[in-house]
């Protein structure tokens, strides 16, 4: 309290005419809580849930691709890691910038061209001859794909009240898993077939290259369902579209109160919430461009802290998810070929029994159990995402955040004792899912932690040192684990862990 007037989270005054306005008008946080929760969210749930499938489409698509198609593309193991990376260095680069086109030009427009973007690339991406056309078609994938990647978790946070935000994100996470039954199910199917479709002397189109086509249709169909949802009423408010976000919410209290009129929607006139309205203040006073307005509300106590914990997050998160996850189905493939059927055998003794050759050797095809632990790992987040959702209205973030962190953490200590191939292939898949969902939990914090000004920014700038993270882990791990396996997996366990303690500085959000 300061002068009579209430003082805001971020410890600045609100302007006594603000004060004012508050008795006349709604925030937009009270406009949507008025709008009511109904099947705006969940439809808006779903369809951001595909735009986070279609990233795991592309990012564990191309792990299943790689071993079918090193043989026709003469790949390296070393060139193997830069092109199961390039995506997460093309998402890694544009980040940042499109997080500042979502702040500034709108979610939506956004979303469903960077998702078209993503179509045109990925399936393009079939048409490669060699390691330097498909690296660049997959970074340009990346580059477009980075957009639904980040702007999802800020469009549909903005359509949902306080209290639910989190678990719609955790729900709609739910469709990455989806992603990875998708990829894993229609990859078995396709790669059966052994068809040759001859089109030159130096160019043949085989099953695998069909995968690309089919594994990024989600995201093609989603960018057409984006063209008909509504932008953000909370962008639109921070821009003083007022008017525009009003009419929205308007639809949304129709639609989910199932009415033709909005007679008992009370709400007459938008206004800022109190930090939102206080980051205009400061853009318009302060100026100083972009650079400024973005490194602002994160440079001061205690944001500062949250940010960087989110990073350091996000850095654990995409080192497994990412990095560890796109050398998973090259691991399964060596633990149940014929030549790595070794009884007692630990996971770093199939690993390393063939030196250098253990994973890069050229299999050029897959094996049934890649597939099926692939498939697991995809049901597994499923319900792994289901049962987050429904307990996150009572359990904090936080306490979810340092859990899952925790069990990865413990299956990666675990993975160094078991001998079992079968038990390996499920730590590894449960290893994979929990540090992977705390992706969502990160970004669920963001929304929770930063203004609608730079929501999508931040949310875009933590990312860049996840998948660069990702980036680098997808590049080395499959040489480290053969150079040092248990050591690498202690590395990494002890990473889950730090994530995990440092959670508790995170303030609780339900």
């Amino acid at each position: 309290m300061e002068n009579g007037l209430p003082t805001p989270h971020s410890d600045l005054p609100i302007s006594e005419a603000t004060v004012r306005k508050a008795q006349n008008d709604h925030t937009l946080d009270e406009a949507l809580q008025l709008t009511g929760f109904g099947k705006v969210q969940l439809i808006l749930s779903v369809l951001s849930g595909v735009s986070m499938m279609t990233v795991v489409n592309e990012a564990v698509g191309i792990s299943i691709i790689l071993p079918v198609a090193q043989c026709d593309l003469s790949l390296s193991p070393w060139e193997k890691g830069i092109l199961g990376g390039s995506m997460l260095l093309g998402i890694m680069v544009s980040s940042y910038f499109w997080g500042y086109l979502a702040d500034t030009r709108g979610r939506q427009r956004i979303l469903k061209y960077a998702l078209f973007g993503t179509s045109f690339f990925g399936a393009t991406s079939c048409l490669a001859t060699g390691f330097v056309s498909l690296f660049f078609l997959r970074l340009l994938t990346g580059v477009c794909v980075a957009a639904p990647a980040s702007t999802v978790y800020a469009y549909l946070g903005e359509f949902t009240t306080p209290s639910r935000r989190s678990q719609m994100l955790s729900f709609a996470s739910v469709w990455g898993g989806v992603g990875i039954v998708y990829v894993s199910l229609v990859g078995w199917w396709i790669l059966s077939y052994d068809w040759v479709l001859t089109i030159s002397d130096s160019f043949e189109f085989k099953p695998w290259r069909l995968l690309f086509i089919i594994n990024t249709m989600p995201g093609f169909l989603n960018g057409i369902a984006f063209c008909f949802c509504p932008e953000s009423p909370k962008f639109l408010v921070s821009q003083g579209r007022n008017e525009e976000a009003l009419e929205i919410l308007k639809k949304v209290y129709k639609l989910n109160k199932g009415t033709d009129s909005t007679d008992g929607y009370e709400v007459t006139s938008l206004r800022l919430d109190p930090e939102d309205a206080i980051a205009r203040e400061q853009s318009e006073n302060g100026s100083g461009g972009l650079l400024k307005s973005m490194v602002q509300p994160i440079v001061k106590l205690p944001y500062v802290v949250y940010f960087i914990i989110c990073c350091v997050h996000n850095i654990g998160a995409f080192t497994i998810y990412g990095g560890l996850g796109l050398w998973f189905p090259d691991i399964i493939n060596h633990m149940f070929s014929a030549n790595a059927k070794v009884e007692g055998n630990k996971v770093c003794n199939i690993l390393e029994q063939n030196g250098t050759q253990a994973i890069g050797m050229e299999l050029c095809n897959d094996e049934s159990e890649t597939f099926s632990y692939t498939l697991i790992s995809g049901v597994m987040s499923v319900v792994q995402g289901i049962a987050v959702s429904l307990v996150l209205g009572k359990i904090d973030v936080k306490i979810m955040t340092m859990f899952n962190f925790t069990v990865a953490g413990i299956c990666g200590v675990t993975l160094q004792f078991v001998t079992n191939p079968y038990a390996v292939a499920i730590l590894f898949c449960l290893m994979i899912v929990f540090a992977g969902h705390c992706v969502v939990l990160v970004n669920a914090n963001v929304v929770a932690l930063f203004n609608t000004k730079v929501r999508a920014m931040t949310i875009g700038l933590t990312n860049v040192f996840g998948r660069l993270s990702g980036f680098a882990a997808s590049s080395l791990l499959g040489n480290m684990m053969l150079v040092n396996c248990e050591l690498t997996l202690i590395i990494l366990s002890l990473l889950m862990f730090t994530c995990s303690i440092s959670a508790i500085l995170l303030p609780s959000k339900r």
